[in-house]
Order: C-alpha cells, then sequence, then structure tokens
C-alpha cells in the first residue's frame, strides 16, 4: 500500500470489559499537529470517548483501510488485516506462542509489517520501551483486592474487600485510591475474619 500518512486507531476487541486504547486524544492532537491525518474507530466503553478524538482533530469512522499504519493494543480481527499495511501492537508471536501463530500466518500471507510492542527496545540499553508499568501494577493490585473479596465470599466469608469495583470501573486513580481508604477503614473499624488470618500483602 502507498504510504498515506494516516494513522487508524482500532477499538479494543479482546472481551467486552476492554476499554484500553493506543493512543491518546492528547497524543492524537499532537500528530494532527503534524500534519498526521488520524481515524479512530468508534467506540462507547473506551476510557476515552470518541468526542474527545474529535476534539483533538482525528476522524471517527468504522473503515480504517486507507489509513497505512494502524494501532492497537491487544488481538486484531482477521477482518481488520488488511493487505499491504503496517500493524502495530503486542502480538503475542516473538516467542512462538502457538495461540498466535494464525495470526502471524495471515500477516505474512498478506504481506503485512508487523510491529510487534515487545520488540522495541532502547538502542542503548536493549531495555522494551513499551512494557507492563506502573498502571498496570495498581490495576493488577485492584483486581487482587477485588479477587480475595469473592474468594472469600465463595467461601461463605463477606469482607470489606467486596466492596472493591474491578479496574475498569474507576473513572480515574484518585477514585480507586479512595475507595481502597474507605475498604481500610471498613477493616480497622469491623476486622477481619481470624481463620483466614493474618493477611500479607507484598508489594515488589
Amino acid at each position: 500500500m502507498k504510504p498515506t500518512n494516516s494513522v487508524g486507531i482500532l477499538r479494543e476487541v479482546k472481551n467486552k470489559w476492554e476499554r484500553r486504547v493506543a493512543i491518546t486524544p492528547s497524543e492524537v492532537k499532537k500528530l494532527v499537529e503534524r500534519n498526521i491525518r488520524v481515524q479512530v474507530e468508534p467506540c462507547q466503553r473506551r476510557v476515552f470517548k470518541d468526542i474527545e478524538y474529535e476534539h483533538a482533530g482525528a476522524t471517527i469512522t468504522d473503515d480504517l483501510s486507507d489509513s497505512s499504519l494502524i494501532v492497537g493494543v491487544k488481538d486484531i480481527p482477521s477482518n481488520k488485516l488488511w493487505h499491504d499495511h503496517s500493524y502495530i501492537n503486542f502480538a503475542h508471536v516473538i516467542k512462538g506462542q502457538q495461540q498466535n501463530m494464525s495470526f502471524l500466518d495471515e500477516c505474512l500471507a498478506k504481506r503485512i509489517r508487523l510491529f510487534d510492542y515487545e520488540c522495541i527496545k532502547d538502542a542503548r540499553t536493549k531495555q522494551r520501551c513499551v512494557a507492563f508499568g506502573r498502571f498496570a501494577g495498581l490495576s493488577g493490585m485492584i483486581t487482587g483486592m477485588r479477587g480475595l473479596g469473592e474468594h472469600l465470599l465463595a467461601q461463605q466469608c463477606a469482607t470489606p474487600f467486596l466492596n472493591m469495583s474491578s479496574a475498569y470501573m474507576y473513572a480515574s486513580l484518585s477514585d480507586a485510591q479512595q475507595q481502597v481508604r474507605a475498604i481500610g477503614a471498613m477493616i480497622a473499624e469491623r476486622g477481619l475474619p481470624r481463620q483466614y488470618g493474618p493477611f500479607v500483602f507484598t508489594f515488589t
């Protein structure tokens, strides 16, 4: 495909709770200011709303096929793999992951140029430039607290941890932090069931 100076941003479809996106509206604005056309697939559940991308200068469209670079986070559906395009995502193929070999085969068959986030490394240190970072860890901690509450409930024991929502439900990190404090206050007041204690949380 002839380069079109255009970037297409996919909506994520890995699961029904998926709210992530590869490029934020603030970064889209920077691209548009450099005369790069940005197209964004519409998505009502994404953490950033369509109107935020429109205000940043992007076009909302279901057809990204005339963007020469397609950007995503996770799995890309087969019907969004267009011949002779470039794609960037967490492809999960570099280690020969069997479940993604059909995706790699289709990329090869369609002459797709695939950029895998896992393979983008600092030229000097050889360290990955795109990897799980601080916010992934915070999200995991929130999910862990929620999971602990559900685990204990399955054993007929209700605890304050049940009041922790899944990470994707919070509008901001400060909202999640506020809820963690509230749960801490509940534990201080009511305690936790002795038969399951002590609870030890380790942070690395």
